[in-house]
């Protein structure tokens, strides 16, 4: 057999349309079951989970996202677009003496700095999680099965013509504590 790290690139480049599902009703066993599969070399697709699993991204190999760099450039593109509504505002374009204070008042823009750069920051992470996860308007989600929702965990591994024993594979996911096993077709 390959090296795991090595076997698993390469599986994700093929073309394959069919994927064997192992349906759970424990976050411990799906989180058991996952590490075994991928120390045994398949391809996980993804594990689909009614509610966080603590340490699956890990097992998983997620990417710490990034973004936390994305909300810090909204949040530094309302601060710009505050200072400079207020500066142009309050010097250029009706400039006023309030109560004799100069017409540049650094401390009298922070209200409304802090207000634009929460809610650039609010509207843009919005819109990135929407972009980032194609939740785009008139797409329909696929879902894996609908128990998902509610109190199942599903581990979706992909089937690789030739290379993956669908009967092995199956005894893994009874092994592993699997409820149900089925085959699914992935739309491509």
């Amino acid at each position: 057999m390959m090296n795991m790290p090595q076997q698993r690139k390469e599986m994700k480049y093929m073309d394959n349309s069919k994927m064997l599902l192992g349906i759970y009703d424990n976050p411990d066993l799906t989180l058991d079951a996952t590490k075994n599969l991928i120390a045994q070399g398949y391809d996980v697709h993804d594990v689909y989970t009614p509610f966080a699993v603590h340490n699956l991204d890990r097992v998983l190999g997620v990417k710490r996202t990034r973004l936390s760099i994305a909300a810090f450039l909204f949040a530094m593109t309302g601060l710009t677009s505050a200072i400079l509504l207020q500066t142009y505002a309050s010097y250029f374009d009706w400039p006023m003496n309030v109560g004799g204070k100069p017409n540049l008042h650094i401390p009298t823009y922070i209200p409304i700095t802090f207000e634009l750069s929460i809610l650039f920051t609010a509207f843009g992470m919005v819109g990135c999680f929407f972009i980032v996860n194609r939740m785009f308007w008139g797409r329909n989600t696929d879902i894996m099965d609908l128990r998902v929702t509610d109190d199942r965990f599903v581990i979706a591994v992909n089937i690789h013509e030739g290379q993956t024993d669908v009967s092995e594979l199956s005894s893994l996911f009874v092994k592993g504590g699997a409820l149900e096993v089925r085959e699914r077709e992935k739309d491509i």
